[in-house]
């Protein structure tokens, strides 16, 4: 379900809100929440003086859930996303400090509130439901869609009801590198995301922000019941995560591959006692469809397999028009992620709870859990690499801009690069892609992310990120819900405890584990599994990488105009052309993420309804 929430306070007590502010708001809400305008409700509370006003928006159907606003002495609150236990919301609109209440609730939600003179915001210690704030000479605002806080904004100061949006486009060069915001800035200028585990307040006019600390990590237990310990509190925190869907009507919906984090997932279900069925998006012989067939068929339930789409020969893949991607993504997500990702499009919605392995990295030490070296230097190499990547096809002054974005984190790095990898997969990867692509789901499903729970994400951050890391945790949790998944191999590469047993590093901090294990180094490699039909370590065929002339030409004249020149205003100060005429087509993924800005920028959310297209044929390899 996607809920809308608005709050906006005047900057002066008791002076009443301009009409204009709130008469743009509802107008806008066509722009920035892409369902069907039939399927909305609306809810608005006023405060007794006009100055504070909390509007709220849903296409849930009626009686689903908690209600659009709840209230308790004399406070309101609308929430996004959801409570583990709905009963917490009467704490929520008590709580003194609404931010460190958020973060030590269980459920993955962020909540807007509002009272005579007062408005807060806050989001948990993920912030996968975001909350997005402006600031004007006459207002404060906050919501959870952050062109809706722009416009309602912008009327603030323009005095009209349709005010044109204006582009922070220097923000626009980490969408350009990475496909997503590695920032707190938004494609609109003045508005900004909150940071995880952090409240925005509002009192008499005058604002506040406040961040509450990510947990510390724990030392490494030195010894197996202290191991033993932490994995089963983390352990213990998932089921908690998950107890509300044993009452669910419908089984769960598990989105299955053969990587770890959805077969965690699968585990969990199944310890837990809740019914689940599974699928996997995937060609017959690919190593997602085939291992999530075993880890199905090893605990017993329904598997299904979803088959791309092909022309009636079979010989070609059908997929969306770019543009028909640009638009979804930009309407979706409000341009925060890159056409290149996969957002379904919006439909009638579907309680059915559904659930995918996005986020689990969480559980495996954050942007650790791919850094094959844990050095410092080579973190810090990791950390300057995440934000120089693509920077050939910026302008200086964008570059300058990434520089800036990247100072903090690098500075970080000398005292625990580990936390920093795992502090920057939360703030970013998961704060701002998931964040994002979540959104596109609640317009028509029910996900419910047990890896972004607050006390599940409190339990992991308390564990050394480089024992995360090894995976040797959520193994063994993997172990302990589902001692028969313990053989079956997991899609890419083999789990790092075992393949990285030379590792000095790891061995230190795992020698008393693997008394219970044979050494790969001592036995030689570990005898895989998986039949000898596929190879687990393939991966599948990817036709967004692959380049071919219907597709990237379609793609070039959305960036580039007949004249050669950019298509869209502005481009020219965030990509340097000459650049840009340069990429080549290996790297496909910067291809969808300057097409993404360049479709944004002329598009500027003009039209809710997708073009009418035809599909794109990719030829399929042999």
């Amino acid at each position: 379900m996607l809920r809308v929430h608005l709050v906006v306070t005047a900057k002066r007590a008791g002076a009443p809100l301009p009409p204009v502010v709130l008469d743009a708001a509802r107008e806008a809400i066509i722009r920035a929440f892409p369902v069907p305008a039939e399927a909305v409700t609306a809810h608005e509370w006023r405060s007794a003086a006009g100055d504070t006003a909390l509007l709220s928006w849903s296409n849930e159907p009626e009686g689903h859930g908690l209600p659009i606003v709840c209230s308790s002495g004399g406070r309101v609150a609308g929430l996004t996303g959801h409570l583990a236990d709905p009963g917490e919301v009467d704490r929520l609109l008590a709580a003194p400090r609404l931010g460190e209440a958020a973060t030590r609730t269980g459920g993955v939600f962020s909540v807007f509130r509002a009272g005579e003179g007062e408005m807060g915001a806050a989001t948990g210690l993920t912030r996968a439901c975001p909350v997005f704030y402006a600031e004007t000479p006459d207002v404060h605002v906050a919501g959870s869609r952050a062109l809706l806080v722009h416009l309602a904004a912008r009327a603030a100061g323009t005095g009209s009801r349709r005010p044109e949006i204006v582009w922070d486009l220097p923000a626009m060069e980490s969408m350009v590198r990475a496909g997503y915001f590695l920032s707190d800035e938004t494609p609109f200028l003045g508005v900004a995301a909150l940071p995880p585990a952090a409240e925005i307040s509002v009192t008499g006019g005058r604002r506040a922000i406040t961040v509450t600390p990510l947990p510390d990590p724990r030392e490494t237990p030195t010894s197996r019941r202290g191991m033993r310990a932490q994995v089963d509190e983390l352990a213990d925190a998932l089921l908690a995560a998950v107890r509300p869907l044993r009452n669910t009507p419908e089984p769960v919906r598990l989105s299955l591959t053969g990587g770890r984090d959805s077969r965690l997932l699968a585990a969990l279900l199944h310890k837990a006692g809740i019914p689940f069925v599974t699928a996997t998006s995937g060609h017959d012989d690919s190593p997602d469809v085939v291992l999530a067939a075993r880890v199905a068929e090893a605990l017993g339930v329904e598997h299904r397999v979803a088959r791309p789409k092909r022309s009636e020969s079979g010989t070609e893949l059908v997929v969306p028009h770019p543009r028909v991607r640009g638009h979804n993504v930009l309407f979706a997500c409000e341009g925060m992620l890159s056409a290149y990702e996969n957002i379904p499009g919006g439909g009638s919605y579907d309680p059915t709870p559904r659930m995918s392995g996005h986020g689990g990295e969480i559980l495996r030490g954050g942007f650790l859990q791919n850094q094959a070296d844990p050095d410092p230097k080579a973190i810090r190499r990791r950390v300057n690499g995440l934000f120089g990547k693509n920077a050939d096809l910026l302008t200086e002054e964008a570059r300058e801009h990434a520089r800036a974005l990247a100072s903090p984190w690098q500075e970080r790095c000398r005292d625990d690069g580990a936390s920093v990898l795992d502090h920057l997969y939360l703030t970013y990867r998961v704060g701002r892609w998931h964040a994002a692509s979540r959104a596109s789901l609640l317009r028509a499903q029910n996900p419910i992310p047990p890896f972004l729970d607050n006390l599940v994400v409190r339990t992991a951050l308390s564990i050394d990120p480089l024992w995360r890391r090894s995976e040797a945790v959520i193994h063994d949790v993997i172990c302990a819900f589902a001692p028969r998944l313990r053989d079956i191999p997991v899609e890419g590469t083999p789990w790092r405890f075992t393949a990285e047993s030379s590792d000095r590093t790891l061995v230190d901090r795992l020698r008393l584990r693997w008394p219970r294990r044979a050494r790969p180094s001592e036995t030689g490699a570990p005898k895989a599994a998986a039949p000898r039909a596929f190879d687990p370590a393939s991966k599948p065929w990817n036709w967004r990488t692959t380049p071919s002339p219907e597709l990237t030409g379609r793609m070039s004249a959305g960036i580039v105009g007949p004249r050669g020149a950019l298509a869209a205003d502005g481009l020219a100060r965030v990509v340097d052309e000459a650049g840009v005429a340069r990429l080549p087509e290996s790297r496909m993924d910067a291809f969808w993420h300057v097409y993404t800005v360049s479709v944004m920028l002329t598009d500027a959310f003009a039209d809710p309804v997708a073009p009418d297209l035809p599909p794109l044929h990719i030829p399929l390899p042999a």
